[in-house]
């Protein structure tokens, strides 16, 4: 049950305590703490009967853990601690805790967790995106705690969460899920094929009306990776080819976010200021990690990069460098970014170890575009996005039923 209500808590974002010092305890931290209780009291009382695959997802977590210990580490080389614990916290918060999930999901292989996760899933998600259509949306607690988030839904949708990229990744974690559903809504009823198909439309549009390109280049990364694989048929390729173009076509033609920001990445390629700043931040940290190789901590980027970005044309100091590979080398250091870069090579490994089936094949396509969105945006690593991600991550582990996986070799 509380591994069921981690999606739902994460869309609904909901405050149980403030504090000036330490920020707002949400009911989605309460939620992450207790299953890390759970999850730890399983796994040292149990004997699994997948002791390579829990031991996967224990490293993943320990992993995603060490980057906030490598982050504190540089906040005190850098000499500016002001900030250590509430730097530490806040990363525990968007990363770390939610990385236990794939190792939750993977301890409780005898119940039909993936039916149950996968309608929590879809629930959050259509939440997410239903809510914006009703007038509850600007009620909701995360828009009456800050205010001023109201005022950018009028550009690009965000549904109940604060960030439009971020509705995106959570819709195309949505779609995967939509679309590993429907690899076994085929055979099933018209009202659950009826519902599944729904649930793809609805993600699809979301994904479009948030006018997200790097979305759209991630979607593309994991369509191309899905259709590289042998084991799914000319049709189902076919399929997903067409259902791509008519995504990209409806949107050019229903939602003019869409048309404008897809057309000014056309027309202007390289020239466009959101690609010609991020270039330059990045450039700037880049710079700056030179400096300081072991990091400088994630609050302490804009005092560090403000003596490097003299004479830049966008950026005098860099709050963040749209780059999660970027960011976490000068905030967390070298060490810092080796343990993402492990993090995610376990996350790869965990999602490669069952065998290549279509259900499988959705899960890992997802993964990778949201590994590839990393490269425009900090995202998995945002607070709304890595529950989503490592839920994925965990379904993937799953192995699928057999009778699937013959079938589509």
């Amino acid at each position: 049950m509380t591994l069921l209500s981690v999606l739902p808590c994460t869309v609904l974002w909901w405050p149980v305590y403030s504090s000036a010092t330490f920020g707002n305890l949400t009911l989605l931290d309460c939620v992450l703490l207790a299953l890390w209780i759970t999850t730890l009291a399983l796994f040292f009382s149990s004997h699994t009967r997948f002791p390579s695959l829990v031991r996967r997802c224990a490293s993943v977590c320990a992993f995603a853990v060490l980057i906030g210990c490598c982050s504190a580490v540089s906040t005190v080389v850098f000499g500016r601690t002001a900030y250590l614990v509430d730097d530490l916290l806040r990363f525990m918060k968007v990363f770390g805790l939610p990385s236990i999930i794939p190792l939750s999901i993977c301890l409780m292989p005898r119940y039909p967790i993936h039916r149950l996760l996968t309608v929590s899933a879809l629930l959050a998600t259509t939440f997410n995106i239903g809510v914006q259509f009703t007038d509850y949306q600007d009620k909701l607690p995360l828009f009456s705690h800050f205010s001023g988030l109201s005022a950018g839904q009028s550009f690009r949708p965000t549904g109940a969460i604060s960030n439009p990229n971020d509705y995106a990744y959570i819709s195309i974690a949505g779609l995967a899920f939509a679309m590993a559903w429907w690899t076994y809504a085929r055979r099933s009823s018209v009202l659950s094929r009826l519902l599944c198909f729904g649930a793809i439309a609805a993600t699809s549009f979301a994904i479009v009306t948030s006018g997200s390109r790097s979305a759209m280049a991630g979607l593309l990364c994991g369509a191309i990776y899905y259709m590289s694989k042998r084991g799914f048929s000319v049709a189902a390729k076919i399929g997903l080819a067409t259902a791509l173009v008519f995504i990209v076509v409806a949107g050019w033609q229903l939602s003019e976010v869409f048309r404008e920001r897809m057309d000014a990445a056309i027309t202007q390629r390289s020239q466009e200021m959101n690609v010609v700043s991020r270039a330059e931040a990045q450039a700037i940290s880049l710079k700056t990690w030179i400096e300081w190789p072991l990091g400088v901590g994630f609050s302490n980027m804009p005092e560090a990069t403000t003596p490097n970005a003299n004479g830049a044309t966008w950026v005098t100091a860099v709050q963040g460098s749209d780059s999660i590979y970027v960011n976490f080398l000068l905030g967390a250091g070298i060490q810092g970014f080796a343990f993402l870069l492990l993090c995610f090579a376990g996350c790869w490994k965990l999602a490669t170890m069952a065998p290549l089936g279509p259900r499988t094949g959705v899960f890992r396509s997802a993964i990778l575009c949201l590994m590839f969105c990393g490269f425009a945006t900090i995202a998995p690593a945002t607070i709304f996005v890595a529950p989503f991600f490592f839920t994925l991550v965990g379904f993937a582990a799953l192995p699928e039923r057999r009778d699937k996986v013959s079938r589509n070799r």
